[in-house]
């Protein structure tokens, strides 16, 4: 992959931009998007609407069937819209092979990165952000810099260097910030969709009108409602596209400015110019 082959325009942006760059992205290639998607969040709702229909306990579950499948939608987006970024065509069938290719190196990661978030965030959510800021960009490393696992630490400790592990932080906080916002909203809206039309409100309508306690209840539907938890892992689902690409932009953004690719586009530009008028 070539940087001046780009399609973007190669500069450094903010995590908002790079929320801005990712409307713009999935607009474009809204078809494959959505093909992705639909393969990971389907199977990832059925599956806890299932399991919470036949046990009890199942926030904890339903939380890891979302960071398996996740895991695996953020690869594929990876394999399949990366290239296309650098102006390389490929289809999804393409990078399908393609992660099945890497897949035993993308689990043997994964799996040591959930360890290290698990072991963060044991007590609370937020040192779990510390490590993701550090590990966030292993699908872009393994698919698109082939990297190996003996050099991924190497290259991870790279890339957080020279500032990028602050601004990895940063652009974490604030896209976990965006994707808190624009869950909570899409709940809401689903809660009043399904009261409205299937005269079954997930949360508010119930909560409201329950005349027992609204602890024991809110904490029977964090457990064991099939309902709620699959409207929130939906709710969940349906932003997660958005903040994953421009959670990709970002990984160019640290490209940009730890290997100065701006300057290196400018400088090619700038010798073609003189060439040709030469």
């Amino acid at each position: 992959m070539k940087v001046e082959n780009c399609i973007v325009r190669v500069e450094r942006r903010s995590a908002g931009e790079c929320v801005d760059l990712s409307f713009v992205f999935m607009r474009e290639f809204f078809s494959s998007i959505l093909q992705l998607w639909l393969v990971c969040a389907v199977p990832a709702c059925l599956l806890v609407w299932c399991l919470s229909s036949l046990t009890t306990d199942m926030l904890l579950p339903s939380v890891l069937i979302f960071l398996v499948f996740s895991s695996i939608f953020s690869s594929l987006l990876t394999v399949c819209l990366g290239p296309q970024v650098f102006a390389i065509p490929i289809s999804l069938r393409e990078a399908f092979r393609g992660w099945f290719r890497r897949f035993p190196a993308w689990l043997a990661a994964v799996v040591v990165a959930w360890l290290f978030q698990c072991l963060a965030g044991f007590c609370l959510v937020l040192p779990a952000v510390l490590v993701t800021a550090f590990v966030g960009h292993l699908p872009e490393l393994l698919f698109l810099e082939k990297t190996s696992l003996r050099n991924l630490k190497a290259r991870l400790t790279w890339l957080s260097g020279h500032g990028g592990y602050r601004r990895n932080l940063g652009s974490v906080m604030e896209l976990l910030g965006y994707w808190a916002s624009l869950s909570s909203g899409i709940f809401v809206i689903l809660d009043l969709l399904s009261g409205t039309l299937l005269n079954r409100p997930v949360f508010l309508g119930r909560i409201f009108a329950d005349g027992a306690s609204r602890g024991d209840f809110l904490v029977q539907l964090l457990l064991d409602d099939p309902l709620f938890l699959t409207g929130l892992q939906l709710a969940v689902w349906i932003p997660y596209p958005l903040i994953r690409v421009a959670w990709f932009f970002c990984y160019l953004d640290q490209r940009i400015r730890s290997e100065c690719w701006d300057l290196q586009v400018m400088l090619r530009s700038e010798a073609h110019r003189l060439e040709k008028s030469s």
